[in-house]
C-alpha cells in the first residue's frame, strides 16, 4: 500500500506519463448585477453556452483521476461483495460542488495511505473469510497452491475488472509472486494467499486510480482518443459510479464508435447501478453534505430529528430519479410537480397522511398544497437555512449558483454578518431589506434575496407557515423580472429561464469530465443543449448524448 501511496500520486500531482497538474479551468464565470458575463460564439450567433458565464478558453489536457469516495466504496462493493464492509477513507476535495473535480487534481496524501490499507484489508477479510465468499468473487477458488491453472485465471479476471483493463504480462507475474509466496508460507492456505493478492491488486495504483490519458489519433487530426478500455472505464464511472462488469470489457473494441457506446449506455442505463449514481450526483448538485451537518434548535423546533433529516435527502434522490428513469419525462417539470415521496415521519411533517405500513412511496400533494415544486423539497429548504430562522439570501444563492450558473461573490470582509437570531418584532425580510441600503450588500443582495423569498412560506424545519414573528409571510420576489408571490408561482419563473438547460447539461458535463467548462467546450454544451431540448429535456437521453460525444471521447473536444 505504501507503494500505491507513491507511485500513484506522482502523476497525479506533476503532470508525469502525460497527466496534468488539475483539470483544466476553474470558477463559473461572472456576475455584476444579476446579469451572466463571458461565454462563446459560434458564427457570431449566440448560443445556449453564452448564457453560463464561461471562463476564458483553455485546452484539457489528459489527467489522472484518484477514485471518489463514492467510487472507491462501489468499486470494492462490486469486486467483493455488496456486504464487504468498507470503513472511510479520506474525504474528497469538492470542487465547485463535485467531488470528481477534485479527484482529478489530487493525489492519494501520505497519512491517507494507511486509511485505505485499512478499508481495503477489511474488505478482503470479509471476501476471503472461507471457500463460499471466496467463490462469489473469483472465477474459480483453486483446490492448493499446485492448482495454478486456477490462480493464473483467479488473478487475471479479477485483475481486469479491477484495472479497468487487462492485466500486463509483468503485472500478471507480480501478482502470481505475491499467491505464491504467501501461500507456500507455513501455516498459510490459499485463501490466504488469494486474499493478500487481492490486497494487493486494490491497493495499487492501477486501482486507486483510473488511469484515463487517451493516444493521438491520426484519423482525427492527431487528437488524443480514449482507447476501448478507457471508455470502459469512462462509462462505468460515469454511469455507476463503479468499475465496468465483464460484459462492458468485453466489448472494448467496440467502445471507440459513437454506436457502440450508445449500445453500452443504454445497457448500462436501465442497470440498478445508475440509481446510486444518480443519488450521487442529486447530493452534490443539492449539496447533500450541507444538509448532513445541519442542525435545528431543539428548543424551537422538538420534532426536529436526524431521521427527518436523512428522510427529506432520500424524497429528493427519489423525486429526481423517477422523472430520470421511470417517468423518462421533462426534468424541469418538476419544478412545478406536486409528486414526490414520503415515509410517515415525513408526510407527518408535510402534513400528508400517514400509511399504515411504513416506508417511501409515492405520493401527491392536494392541488392547492403550497409545496409545490421541487423547491419546496425539505432537503434544499432545510440546508439553506440556520437553527433558528430561515435564510432567503442562503436559499436564493443556492438557486442562482447551482441551478443557474451565476457566481455570487462573496461578501467584502469589511461588512458585518447578519444577526443568526432575529429581534422578536421585525420579520427576517425586514432585516434584510434594511441590510439592503448599504451599497456594498445590494448587488449581490438583490440577486439572491428576490428568489428566497419565494419559500418564506417554510421555516427552517421546511414546515409551512403563515406568520413570521407574529406578522404575515410575505413570499413575493422577483427572477429576471418576472413576479412572483409564492414558491408555485417561482417554480414557473424557474421554468422560464433560459439558462435551466444549460446550466444543468455543464454541471453533469463537469462531473463527467472531472473538470470545469471553459469556453473551449462552448459548442459542444451547445449541442448537448440542443439536443436536450429538441428532446424534452430527459436526463436519461441526455447521458447517452453525453458519454457518446466527442469531448467524452477525446481529451480536447472538437474545434
Amino acid at each position: 500500500m505504501g507503494r500505491a501511496g507513491t507511485t500513484g500520486g506522482s502523476p497525479a500531482t506533476t503532470g508525469g506519463s502525460g497527466a496534468t497538474t488539475g483539470p483544466g479551468g476553474t470558477g463559473t464565470g461572472s456576475m455584476t448585477g444579476g446579469a451572466t458575463t463571458g461565454g462563446t460564439t459560434t458564427g457570431g450567433t449566440m448560443g445556449p453556452s453564452d448564457l453560463l458565464g464561461l471562463p476564458p478558453a483553455m485546452t484539457p489536457t489528459a489527467h489522472l483521476h484518484k477514485l471518489t469516495t463514492m467510487e472507491f466504496a462501489n468499486s470494492v462493493h462490486d469486486l467483493l461483495g455488496s456486504a464487504a464492509p468498507v470503513p472511510n477513507v479520506e474525504p474528497d476535495l469538492i470542487v465547485d460542488g463535485f467531488a470528481s473535480l477534485g479527484a482529478s487534481s489530487v493525489a492519494i496524501s501520505p497519512s491517507g495511505v494507511g486509511l485505505y490499507e485499512t478499508a481495503i484489508a477489511s474488505a478482503t477479510a470479509f471476501a476471503f473469510a472461507d471457500a463460499t465468499h471466496a467463490a462469489s468473487v473469483l472465477p474459480c477458488v483453486p483446490q492448493s497452491m499446485t492448482d495454478t491453472a486456477c490462480f493464473t485465471r483467479a488473478i487475471a479476471e479479477f485483475g481486469r475488472r479491477a484495472y479497468r483493463r487487462p492485466l500486463t504480462a509483468p503485472e500478471a507475474t507480480l501478482f502470481a509472486g505475491v499467491a505464491t509466496t504467501i501461500g507456500n508460507q507455513a501455516g498459510s492456505s490459499v485463501l490466504i494467499a488469494l486474499r493478500h493478492t487481492v490486497n494487493a491488486i486494490l491497493q495499487s495504483p492501477g486501482f486507486l486510480y483510473r488511469e484515463e490519458l487517451g493516444t493521438p489519433s491520426p484519423q482525427d487530426g492527431g487528437r488524443l482518443k480514449y482507447d476501448g478500455f478507457e471508455m470502459a472505464s469512462r462509462l462505468a464511472g460515469t454511469l455507476w459510479t463503479s468499475v465496468p462488469d465483464d460484459a462492458l470489457l468485453d466489448v472494448a473494441d467496440t467502445l471507440v464508435t459513437p454506436d457502440g457506446i450508445r449500445a453500452q449506455a443504454q445497457r448500462m442505463l436501465v442497470d440498478t447501478r445508475v440509481h446510486r449514481t444518480m443519488a450521487a450526483f442529486v447530493d452534490q448538485l443539492f449539496d447533500a453534505q450541507k444538509l448532513r451537518t445541519t442542525d435545528k434548535d431543539p428548543q424551537m423546533f422538538p420534532t426536529w430529528t436526524t431521521s427527518l433529516r436523512d428522510a427529506m435527502l432520500q424524497e429528493l434522490e427519489l423525486r429526481i430519479d423517477d422523472m430520470a428513469f421511470t417517468q423518462k419525462g421533462n426534468f424541469f417539470d418538476l419544478f412545478q410537480s406536486r409528486t414526490t415521496f414520503v415515509n410517515n415521519e415525513l408526510a407527518r411533517h408535510y402534513g400528508l397522511p400517514e400509511a399504515g405500513t411504513d416506508g417511501f412511496r409515492k405520493v401527491e400533494f392536494p392541488a392547492d398544497s403550497p409545496r409545490a415544486g421541487l423547491l419546496g423539497a425539505g432537503a434544499i429548504l432545510v440546508s439553506h437555512a440556520y437553527p433558528q430562522r430561515t435564510s432567503p439570501t442562503s436559499r436564493g444563492k443556492f438557486v442562482n449558483e447551482m441551478l443557474l450558473c451565476r457566481f455570487i461573490a462573496p461578501p467584502p470582509n469589511d461588512v458585518p454578518p447578519l444577526p443568526p437570531t432575529l429581534d422578536p418584532n421585525q420579520t427576517f425580510r425586514q432585516v434584510l431589506t434594511v441590510h439592503r441600503t448599504e451599497p456594498r450588500c445590494a448587488a449581490c443582495h438583490g440577486v439572491m434575496d428576490p428568489v428566497g423569498f419565494g419559500m418564506e412560506y417554510f421555516d427552517t424545519t421546511a414546515k409551512y407557515r403563515t406568520t413570521d414573528h407574529g406578522q404575515p409571510v410575505d413570499a413575493t420576489g422577483d427572477l429576471d423580472g418576472a413576479k412572483f408571490s409564492n414558491l408555485a408561482e417561482l417554480g414557473a419563473a424557474m421554468q422560464k429561464e433560459e439558462v435551466l438547460g444549460p446550466c444543468l447539461i455543464s454541471k453533469m458535463y463537469a462531473n463527467a469530465l472531472g473538470r470545469v467548462a471553459n469556453q473551449i467546450d462552448g459548442p459542444a454544451l451547445d449541442g448537448l443543449a440542443v439536443r436536450f431540448a429538441s428532446g424534452g429535456n430527459r436526463v436519461d437521453a441526455m447521458l447517452v448524448d453525453l458519454v457518446t460525444s466527442d469531448s467524452f471521447r477525446f481529451v480536447e473536444p472538437s474545434q
